[in-house]
């Protein structure tokens, strides 16, 4: 895959309740939701870039069939997936496209070799989601068929992702942090892919994204958002930006 064209601007935003997502999408298109709670308040966090493409759109907290339904039924093709598993079945919410574009699927409800076993030389997942369901671990993703160097790592630290990524050569795609055992882990997708000068971030401040983007003159690829004691986290992949 060859390096990630900048956009020609994005934006972030956070707070985001489930009937305000569109006041945030004037002009721009929707890359990812991340959906986090603030004890019984529903909340997003969205990735936007101002880029040409196929429309999109977005479908908020499905239970697992109807967000297969979603995508089966009405042939849009999913981008991103997220998951609130605060309840007693998790919840999914997708962004979705429609017009030309890569094929792509929608794969819920994995354990750990499960979504290992979706990538190969034809296949490479353009998002990741993980959650905990019936005290297991469990993973969604959403596939594209591409030809792609890919890998996928779970249940590393932020020490062991680094040197898995230094051992393969790549950068990475999506990270998402998680609890196993009072140890902050990590699942990551990391592809063989030229951008330039990259750099990832887990536990930052909502004031610590803007100053990291800025510091490394760079745009976001990836954006992932958590509820923790009494503060938002983030964990931000960031792309430099070639034109800085």
């Amino acid at each position: 895959m060859s390096a990630r064209k900048p956009p020609q601007a994005w934006f972030w935003s956070y707070d985001i309740e489930t009937d305000n997502i569109d006041s945030v999408l004037l002009g721009v298109r929707l890359m990812r939701l991340s959906s986090y709670r603030i004890g019984a308040k529903q909340r997003f966090a969205a990735l936007m870039y101002e880029e040409p493409g196929p429309a999109r759109s977005y479908a908020l907290l499905l239970d697992a069939a109807a967000a297969a339904a979603r995508v089966r039924d009405t042939g849009e093709r999913p981008v991103a997936v997220t998951v609130d598993s605060s309840g007693e079945a998790p919840r999914f919410s997708l962004v979705l496209e429609t017009g030309p574009g890569l094929v792509a699927s929608l794969h819920l409800d994995l354990d750990e070799r499960g979504v290992a076993a979706l990538v190969d030389g034809q296949h490479a997942i353009a998002d990741l989601a993980t959650y905990t369901a019936g005290g297991a671990r469990r993973f969604a993703a959403v596939v594209e068929e591409r030809t792609a160097q890919s890998w996928v790592f779970t249940g590393v630290t932020a020490a062991e992702l680094d040197a898995r990524l230094l051992e393969h050569g790549a950068a990475l795609v999506r990270v998402r942090r998680y609890d196993a055992g009072g140890r902050e882990l990590f699942a990551a997708v990391a592809e063989r892919v030229d951008p330039g000068a990259w750099a990832w971030y887990a536990g930052l401040g909502t004031d610590d994204v803007a100053k990291s983007l800025t510091k490394n003159k760079a745009f976001p690829v990836d954006l992932d958002a958590w509820w923790e004691g009494d503060r938002l986290r983030f964990c931000v992949v960031m792309y430099r930006d070639p034109k800085e």
